[in-house]
């Protein structure tokens, strides 16, 4: 792909004296290349079109390792020229391999100062060899933006990978299957100096496997989806997702994770530190168990600090989690009702929301009342099979929030009634529930009849049990003829032996049928 005159449009850096030797000193061949597509820009001739420049050449790095040890050599600050269209691809990520080993650490490879709009980086890998240096630097006022990025592989140690700046667009950034090793400060990172309207994000089964460092850094608002890949980090520690600040325009707080799978492999590893007043934060299908053995049930996996402002809405739905979520509350979050929601989750380390909910008074003077109230549904943990994790767990100290009417129903493990062979069952209701009712029913005609007396109690499993329900009979009311026994109650199950309910028999009951029902009705 040499730069001739019957292929004006692709410039090879070989051609352009590039030795791709892993020693040679290459930076003036990027310089020259990234010149002549300076140069090769020409005037957009479409009617009705704005004074941006388009460009018309792709820079391609054949095979080869290339050291560049100057500055900017790929992309240039001093090219200030709105130009739409630039591509810099090689042969395939670890065939074309950029050795960054700048003169002076802290240096960027690339600076885009507001001037190429549909940057395309595809089939590169890219090394730095100081934990200063970065690889892009974005700076825009409302030219720089539509950059993609597919099938790269990033190695080394770097400060900040892509650092974005300005106060308008370096927007609509697309990765696709790319992947990032190594050590990094924050791989993709827009400071407060930047802007809101530095939004649309988009990550597609990627990869961030790294020893430490944080993948997103947003202390701006930003609409982000990321779509499968994994995130781990092998031993140190970092945050993948931070999304900064509480004081955002309108359109620039929603964040997506869908499909991903997580290792923290260390106790300083967080999936996830959110300050946002507004907007909403989705993981989805988000699997974080593999980690287990490596992590204590009690280090913090994510963040949640509502700076006496509103929180997102919050919404986890069908993941697997480990270690604890923390909720930062202040002296007057409570003015504002919460949205946060787990639904159909598994909780590998905790076996009810008390340990896995942490409330943290994060000014050292919060009013009670500004804890967020965490809707749990259709969740389990550990003990899965007794353990209902269904609640609005925090609703006792919330300024305000609204409480479901909930129905529990247990049976033995062969889905029947327990009997003198099994002659007890149990379960444990959510943490703070208040039972309300209970219906114990047995079906007439099913059962033979019962010549002996015998008795079913629904209890506490307290050292003086509260008995929340109790239906006998004789040889005189034979379970033939069914029952239906049907109890009003308010308790208040404020420790674990009043929520731990046990239903039982006498060993007088020597048969058991389909049909039976324990129906406990509680409010949580």
């Amino acid at each position: 792909m040499a730069l001739t005159a019957n292929d004006p449009n692709v410039i090879n850096v070989k051609a352009l004296g590039a030795k791709g030797d892993g020693s040679t000193d290459d930076s003036l061949a990027f310089q020259n290349a990234i010149a002549a597509a300076e140069s090769a820009a020409r005037r957009n001739v479409a009617p009705g079109s704005d004074s941006n420049q388009l460009g018309t050449v792709t820079i391609y790095v054949p095979a080869g390792s290339y050291v560049i040890k100057s500055a900017e050599a790929m992309i240039r600050s001093s090219y200030t020229t709105r130009t739409l269209g630039l591509q810099i691809v090689g042969a395939g990520a670890g065939m074309t391999q950029i050795l960054f080993q700048p003169k002076t650490p802290g240096s960027y490879l690339m600076y885009n100062k507001d001037a190429w709009l549909f940057l395309h980086l595809a089939d590169l890998t890219f090394d730095s060899n100081n934990s200063k240096n970065g690889l892009m630097r974005s700076y825009s006022t409302g030219g720089a933006q539509k950059y993609s990025v597919e099938r790269c592989l990033f190695t080394g140690s770097w400060n900040y990978a892509f650092y974005l700046e300005g106060n308008n667009t370096n927007s609509e950034f697309t990765f696709y299957d790319c992947t990032w090793v190594g050590s990094y400060n924050k791989m993709f990172y827009v400071p407060a100096s930047g802007s809101d309207q530095f939004v649309n994000y988009n990550f597609i089964s990627c990869n961030f496997e790294v020893s430490q460092g944080d993948f997103l850094s947003l202390e701006k608002g930003g609409c982000v989806s990321v779509y499968g890949g994994s995130f781990i980090h092998t031993s140190g520690g970092g945050t993948f997702f931070r999304l900064l600040g509480n004081t955002h325009a309108y359109g620039t707080e929603r964040f997506l994770c869908v499909g991903a799978r997580i290792e923290h492999r260390s106790s300083t590893s967080v999936l996830v530190e959110c300050e946002w007043a507004n907007g909403s934060v989705t993981f989805l299908n988000v699997d974080a168990s593999s980690s287990i053995p490596a992590r204590s049930s009690t280090s913090i996996a994510a963040i949640f600090r509502s700076g006496n402002v509103p929180l997102p809405i919050i919404k986890f739905d069908n993941c697997r989690l480990l270690g604890a979520h923390q909720y930062q509350y202040y002296v007057n979050s409570w003015n504002e009702l919460s949205n946060i929601r787990y639904e159909n989750c598994t909780f590998e380390q905790h076996a009810d929301p008390s340990t896995f909910i942490s409330f943290t008074a994060a000014d050292g003077n919060g009013n009670k009342g500004g804890q967020p109230v965490i809707h749990f549904t259709n969740c389990r943990g550990t003990n899965g099979h007794t353990n209902l994790w269904d609640c609005s767990y925090g609703y006792g100290t919330s300024l305000l929030t609204t409480l479901s009417l909930r129905t529990a129903s247990i049976k033995s493990v062969n889905g029947k009634f327990p009997y003198k062979n099994n002659t007890s069952i149990g379960c444990t209701l959510p943490i703070n529930a208040i039972i309300t009712g209970v219906k114990l029913y047995w079906p007439t005609k099913v059962a033979t009849s019962q010549s002996k007396t015998w008795t079913f109690t629904l209890r506490t499993s307290e050292s003086s049990p509260t008995v929340l329900a109790s239906v006998s009979g004789s040889n005189k009311t034979s379970l033939a003829d069914g029952f239906l026994k049907e109890v009003s109650t308010f308790l208040v199950c404020d420790n674990i032996n009043k929520r731990s309910l046990i239903l039982e028999c006498n060993a007088a009951v020597d048969q058991t049928i389909d049909g039976c029902l324990c129906l406990i009705e509680y409010l949580a």
